[in-house]
């Protein structure tokens, strides 16, 4: 349970400080925290369910902070948690290349995910010149961040477990059989 109001924690802090950064550095050259944790949450969380609950609840957050329509995040970040999870358990996402190449792949298809939301739901453009040449750089940043995230999510996802690591599990010998 630590584990869990600890990630919901950064979770709710990520997008301040991406705000707070965004105030000295354009927004397209800042990394989506967001995004970030949950593919982290998607590649090192052993439960699914629980995998799906955290990153609804992350994106109903960013909802919340961020102004936009209102389920937007949450559904783009449900869709990025189920994208890592498949993708982990179908190709080798270990390596600092993979998990970059991923992520950036994973944000361009968010990113017009963003979009084509905005544009269906008539609150604004939607996919547009100006977005698409702020996504690169934006692309480029969040694969660029993304070992790190990934990194860091396993290690306090670890630190935090229930099961300490510190102690051993009991183990049982089998019974001898008298015959």
């Amino acid at each position: 349970m630590k584990r869990v109001f600890a990630l919901l924690a950064i979770g709710a802090l990520a997008p301040m400080i991406q705000g707070a950064v965004g105030t000295f550095v354009p927004l397209h050259y800042c990394p989506d925290l967001g995004l970030l944790l949950v593919v982290g949450l998607g590649l090192c969380w052993r439960s699914t369910a629980g995998g799906v609950a955290l990153s609804a609840a992350l994106g109903l957050i960013a909802d919340l902070l961020s102004g936009s329509l209102f389920g937007q995040h949450m559904l783009l970040r449900i869709f990025a948690f189920g994208a890592a999870r498949a993708c982990s358990q179908q190709l080798n996402l270990r390596g600092v290349i993979p998990r970059a190449t991923f992520v950036v792949a994973l944000t361009v298809v968010t990113a017009l995910g963003t979009g084509a939301l905005t544009a269906f739901f008539g609150a604004g453009h939607g996919v547009d010149g100006e977005m698409l040449r702020e996504l690169i750089p934006h692309a480029l940043i969040n694969g660029a961040f993304a070992p790190l995230c990934v990194w860091l999510v396993e290690r306090i996802s670890n630190w935090l477990s229930e099961v300490d690591a510190g102690h051993q599990l009991l183990q049982l010998r089998p019974r001898n059989r008298l015959t």
